[in-house]
């Protein structure tokens, strides 16, 4: 297997390649990143007669679907070209690169998930972001962050969902390589659980039935606690300010961590815990793909598909999950899951990837006893930190770029300390490559 790592901005964008030739875009990153680093790079597979046989979106987060709303947008204004020159009409060819062609797509569509008050609970979040971004209170500020990445991303999901429609491009939807019956939203222990791509076979570690209806529950929820709230919120806005300097307030009432309903996921939005995520294996070797899940999901289900029967397991590569959130990430699951490729997408924003992952990854390779992966295959082996990007892609004067500054100095300072062991790469172009 070939991944390529795509400068993608805050978000996530790959490709998978296997040794028979098949390739899967996994989420497509921000539009911007899509347009000034990939969108070129997959033109080339169209002018060497390739083609992406599948597209994978993990979540409706706008770091992941952005891009893939771009690329299909590139497609259509290409269609509309090609309709317009079989007719015979006068029409400029479009100034942008031509994508490959898609043959399916992997996405559980935001309108099948909640399939009701889709726009009230857009329009919902719409408003209340921008209140809590004037608080200046931080734990408020990141409630309003996660509001505003998610309000983008549910109008780009469901325009994605039209566009791959049989009446639009025509893109086949949940429809994996060799299953008739895949029902429409793709879920452990259904058809699409398991397919094969090629050489590369993908098994499905999650989301569940149980978390997709917590997801489809906790929207509506949500919409249904906060349509009153948000009439007030401005009135209100004081008094929890208040509250938060004299220590009363612990939470914002609005924050996302809130919404699946499900205590023991705190500190994870609703969406990222149904985030599509697959073990892929290729000749022994395996890349698991989490999307942002949340590390309690993740472990459960690898271990409801066998690949914790040890009580830990070691893979070739792992796409660290959330982007090296905190949230997403404890010393249980860096001990149970070791790999000789932890691949971090995130450019600072929203302090991602935190310092504290990455010194969670570090210590369970390098660190005491008590602490240390547990699978054998992880010790005294030599172990990689691979980078989406560099501070220098952010432009100057930006708090990203500082906070990423600081990341590449830690992970320096870190690489000296491993005395050989950890080895750094970072994405100073459009790609990196990483064979597994």
């Amino acid at each position: 297997m070939k991944l390529k790592i795509f400068e993608s901005d805050m978000g996530d964008c790959l490709l998978l390649e296997g040794d028979s030739g098949e390739l899967m875009l996994c989420d497509g990153g921000m539009k911007a990143s899509l347009k000034g680093h990939v969108r070129a790079e997959l033109s080339k597979l169209r002018d060497a007669g390739r083609q992406l046989d599948l597209v994978y979106v993990s979540h409706v987060d706008n770091d992941h679907i952005s891009g893939i709303l771009q690329l299909l947008e590139d497609e259509a204004e290409w269609r509309v070209f090609d309709l317009h020159q079989a007719n015979g009409d006068p029409i400029r060819e479009p100034r942008i690169p031509r994508p490959p062609v898609i043959k399916g797509i992997l996405h559980n569509a935001f309108r099948d998930q909640v399939r009701a008050n889709n726009k009230e609970i857009e329009n919902l979040l719409v408003a209340s972001a921008p209140a809590l971004y004037a608080s200046a209170v931080p734990e408020l500020i990141q409630a309003a962050d996660e509001m505003q990445g998610i309000a983008a991303g549910i109008p780009e999901a469901l325009k994605v969902s039209r566009l791959v429609s049989p009446d639009a491009l025509d893109i086949p939807m949940n429809k994996p390589p060799g299953v008739a019956d895949a029902a429409t939203l793709l879920f452990a222990g259904q058809p699409g659980a398991e397919f094969v791509l090629g050489s590369m076979k993908f098994t499905l570690i999650g989301p569940t039935k149980k978390e997709l209806a917590s997801l489809a529950k906790g929207w509506n929820t949500w919409l249904r606690n906060n349509q009153a709230e948000v009439r007030t919120i401005r009135a209100e806005l004081r008094q929890r300010i208040d509250d938060f300097s004299s220590g009363a307030l612990t939470t914002s009432p609005y924050d996302l961590r809130d919404w699946n309903g499900i205590p023991d996921l705190k500190g994870v939005s609703a969406p990222n815990v149904a985030s599509l995520m697959f073990m892929v294996e290729e000749s022994g070797r395996r890349l698991l793909l989490t999307g942002d899940g949340q590390q309690d999901v993740i472990l459960e289900g690898l271990k409801r598909t066998g690949f914790l029967d040890a009580g830990f397991v070691h893979i070739e590569a792992l796409k660290v999950q959330h982007h090296g959130s905190e949230n997403n990430m404890n010393e249980d699951f860096a001990r149970r899951v070791s790999a000789d490729h932890y691949v971090f997408c995130g450019n600072g924003s929203h302090h991602n990837p935190e310092i504290k992952v990455i010194d969670m990854v570090f210590a369970s390779r390098l660190g005491k006893a008590s602490v240390r992966a547990l699978a054998p295959e992880a010790q005294n082996r030599d172990f990689h930190f691979w980078f989406s990007t560099t501070s220098e892609a952010s432009p100057e004067g930006l708090e990203r770029r500082e906070i990423f500054a600081e990341v590449e100095e830690h992970v320096a300072h870190l690489e000296t300390q491993s005395e050989g062991r950890l080895h750094l790469h970072f994405n100073n172009g459009a790609f990196s490559l990483l064979v597994i």
